[in-house]
């Protein structure tokens, strides 16, 4: 049963001789033969072991009979036929990055740098191995597709909105991103997407067209200095109005101190008047009971008034030419 004539190829021949026991050491085949036996064991034992990873899904494929099993392995060591390999997925959240232009809802063509996390579900192994072979060739589907959804939604969208509406831009990317992954979002995994499941998405830079950006530079200046020339007129005006409070206050004042002066001056030239008026009244007595009492003329009156000048002046001084004749004493002997 260990001669050459066995049923084994004939490419082994040279290996099994050492199990021919027509040699004349017996033992010594056995020997060799225990151990060629034990080296198959090992290296079919060896091919036919093979080690997932606590993070991996795997499905076996045996590359011999061309068959893949139809569910997915997790981490662990796992047994299969010899020479089997694993077809290899994350078994956690895989992070892809996009850095494109799109074009938005009015034309324009908007820098984009979107970040989008997604899982391979366990269940679709098998679907995504028969239509894109392995991981690397899904993965980049993936990311063919994620970038689609991320253009669609641009589309939906004016390039002002990307400055007042970047979370519901945002949003709107998830949403698209679900539908192209996921397929039809009512039925779950279905065979419209590609056998991924979207988790997250997160808009991290937008870089809005130059042209665009200078326009709104421009408009926003303009605006400043329309602010600016407004609050200039405002305060310009305002100026203007407490100058003008000012002035009238002014003259105010000095209208209400003209009114007084020319009130006080009124006043002081009625009491003068009065005072004058008073004091010719006092005088004209004078002269009157004078002239009663003394007998006094015209001549007497002005000689009595000349008298009287001259009592009520101290140290009174006259410088007269010739003739002349100052004193009317004689006039006043004569009345008498």
């Amino acid at each position: 049963m260990f001669s050459r004539s066995s049923n084994r190829d004939r490419g082994d021949e040279d290996g099994m001789a050492i199990c021919d026991f027509s040699n004349k050491n017996v033992k010594r085949g056995w020997g060799l033969c225990s151990v060629a036996t034990l080296i198959t064991v090992i290296v079919l034992i060896s091919v036919s072991l093979k080690k997932l990873s606590s993070i991996e899904y795997g499905v076996e494929y045996d590359r011999w009979a061309k068959t893949l099993d139809e569910a997915a392995e997790q981490g662990g060591l796992h047994v299969g036929p010899p020479g089997f390999r694993f077809i290899k997925f994350p078994s956690t959240q895989i992070s892809a990055e996009l850095s494109d232009t799109c074009v938005s809802k009015d034309g324009l063509r908007v820098g984009f740098a979107v970040t989008f996390q997604y899982q391979m579900p366990a269940g679709s192994i098998t679907s995504v191995i028969k239509h894109y072979r392995d991981y690397k060739t899904w993965s980049t589907i993936v990311e063919a597709v994620g970038n689609s959804a991320v253009q669609h939604t641009c589309s939906e969208f004016n390039v002002t909105d990307f400055q007042s509406l970047r979370n519901v831009i945002q949003d709107g990317m998830l949403d698209n991103l679900r539908i192209k992954l996921e397929g039809s979002l009512d039925e779950g995994i279905t065979e419209d997407g590609v056998y991924a499941l979207a988790s997250s998405l997160q808009l991290r830079d937008i870089q809005l067209p130059e042209l665009y950006k200078t326009a709104v530079s421009d408009k926003q200046r303009a605006e400043e200095d329309i602010s600016l020339a407004k609050n200039q007129r405002t305060q310009e005006s305002t100026k203007a109005q407490t100058e003008l409070l000012a002035s009238r206050e002014e003259a105010r004042k000095i209208l209400d101190k003209a009114y007084n002066d020319g009130n006080v001056t009124i006043i002081q030239a009625d009491l003068k008047a009065e005072e004058t008026t008073f004091a010719f009244q006092r005088e004209q007595e004078v002269l009157v009971k004078a002239k009663e009492q003394f007998n006094l003329g015209p001549n007497g009156i002005l000689a009595y008034m000349t008298n009287q000048l001259y009592a009520s002046t101290r140290n009174l001084d006259v410088v007269v030419g010739e003739p002349a004749k100052i004193s009317r004493k004689n006039e006043l002997q004569d009345e008498l």
